[in-house]
């Protein structure tokens, strides 16, 4: 519905005419917001068998399971024709577990809306909300400062403002500020995080597009204690400054489209109020790759982060400093079977390596999925 009805305003565009507004295409007499050729839907059910080799991620004990996986994805969108601009989305999946290897359950679901209006000389204004909740056996080693997995619980709703300026000759420029609250249960805590982000890019025609963003954090933590050079707790509760810098570029590498490509540089440094237990330094590079037509979709990601704590240690008497070296891959084949049903299967490995004594940070797991998806 939606390439049709773009198709429709393309055309009469063409030979000098005006385009068609909003207003010619709609009755006088029904609301905007209330008619059905601005909106447009789609939502997917999938469910499918798997097996994971590590459930819990451990570095010692690894215990596999057979599981099932049911997944929802849902998206509501109304095209942006008299300046008002509507995205919402609903996306999940839920693990079953045949055996309690130590939990027999991961969920993990994202849910957003967000407006946008389009405002005179260029300029965009949005607002979003979001909402998550996971219950999944993580790496929490970045917030715990020590290498560490656990089956995290909990939740973080986000309001985040915005505002954007379209230059000339494909020139865009963003900035947004991000308020979240997060309820953790334990062994996290719950924080307020804030702070804002500021996005620079340009668009190469329709085939490209380079960003380099700057985002300055602050966590303020409920129950957590800073921390002294050693570990010990000190009066004050924790408090977390970030700088966060990416740089991406995005690319169609061919005339249809089919072929997508995204490269992501990140670094990010953080540093709290107390002894500098928690700072560390992390580098990441992120390598996503889509290939989809009518029938196919091909998907693989590559990520690869390297983290250096420059005060805590590793329980040795040579004075080495605490590092890490985490390794996420995964590829995802899907294939139309009929008109509304297609089937999948998907490969993915984890791998987190630390230079903590004892290797305690390092565990390695992989997982293996196929099942069938129906889009209506």
């Amino acid at each position: 519905m939606i390439m049709s009805y773009l198709s429709v305003f393309a055309l009469g565009s063409r030979g000098g005419e005006n385009p068609p507004s909003a207003t010619d295409l709609i009755s006088e007499n029904e609301p905007l917001w209330t008619q059905s050729m601005l909106w447009d839907q789609q939502i997917a059910l999938s469910s499918g068998l798997g097996y994971k080799d590590n459930v819990l991620l451990s570095a010692f004990n690894p215990r596999g399971s057979a599981f099932f996986i049911n997944g929802l994805d849902l998206m509501v969108l109304r095209l942006p024709l008299d300046g008002w601009k509507v995205v919402g989305a609903i996306a999940g999946d839920d693990i079953r577990y045949w055996r309690n290897v130590g939990t027999n359950s991961e969920d993990s679901f994202i849910s957003s809306l967000r407006i946008e209006r389009e405002c005179p000389e260029g300029w965009t204004a949005g607002l979003e909300w979001r909402a998550l909740y996971e219950n999944q056996v993580l790496e929490i080693t970045t917030s715990r400062a020590a290498p560490a997995t656990a089956l995290v619980e909990g939740d973080g709703i986000t309001a985040q403002p915005s505002v954007r300026k379209d230059f000339k000759a494909g020139l865009w420029l963003q900035v947004e500020m991000p308020i979240t609250r997060w309820t953790m249960a334990a062994p996290l805590d719950d924080y307020w995080e804030f702070g804002p982000i500021v996005t620079v890019g340009y668009d190469f025609g329709k085939q490209s597009e380079v960003t380099a963003s700057y985002g300055a954090s602050y966590q303020l933590h409920e129950d957590w204690a800073a921390l002294d050079p050693y570990g010990d707790p000190l009066p004050d509760h924790l408090e977390i400054f970030q700088d966060r810098t990416e740089l991406a570029w995005r690319q169609y590498w061919d005339s249809r489209r089919y072929l997508h490509t995204s490269t992501r540089l990140i670094f990010a440094y953080d540093e709290d109020n107390g002894g500098g237990y928690f700072n560390y330094y992390q580098y990441q590079i992120v390598q996503d790759l889509l290939w989809q037509t009518a029938n196919w979709q091909v998907k693989g990601s590559a990520q690869q982060v390297y983290e250096l704590y420059p005060v805590q240690g590793v329980h040795t008497l040579n004075g080495q400093l605490l590092d890490r070296n985490l390794t996420d891959l995964s590829f995802e084949v899907e294939r139309r079977l009929f008109k509304q049903w297609k089937g999948f299967g998907k490969v993915e490995y984890q791998r987190g390596h630390s230079n903590y004594s004892g290797n305690a940070g390092d565990y390695m797991a992989r997982i293996f999925s196929c099942g069938l998806r129906w889009e209506f």
